[in-house]
């Protein structure tokens, strides 16, 4: 099989990706690895020419690492919290619960850093 045989072929294969559930306030909070896409997509969301915002950055990565189980995009939602859009959701959303950001921001570094249980426990079997 040709390298090029070999990309055509994995760009149809579903990749199975990292991902964590957390719980804040009672609601399970899915939180999936990043593909490098992503990453750069959050990069840039944060990056203001002369300085890097880093708040938006970690916003953006929430919102990634989420998506798929949580619809940050939806209009009412946008509309309810007064949001331009999806990146500026996670600080409104969670205003008035900063412990359940942090835990969600956690997790996103943790499970793109490679630092999660499960990782930890596989790491410990071998």
């Amino acid at each position: 099989m040709s390298k090029l045989e070999k990309f055509l072929s994995k760009a149809s294969e579903v990749e199975r990706r990292k991902e964590i559930e957390i719980v804040i306030d009672g609601d399970v909070w899915k939180v999936r690895e990043l593909t490098l896409t992503e990453n750069r997509l959050c990069e840039r969301e944060a990056d203001k020419g002369d300085k890097f915002d880093w708040y938006r950055y970690n916003d953006a990565r929430i919102v990634k690492s989420t998506e798929h189980d949580f619809n940050w995009n939806d209009p009412e939602l946008l509309k309810a919290y007064r949001a331009g859009d999806k990146f500026e959701l996670p600080a409104k959303l969670f205003d008035r619960n900063p412990n359940g950001y942090t835990a969600l921001l956690e997790a996103v570094r943790n499970i793109n850093s490679g630092n999660n249980e499960a990782d930890a426990v596989e790491e410990a079997k071998n």
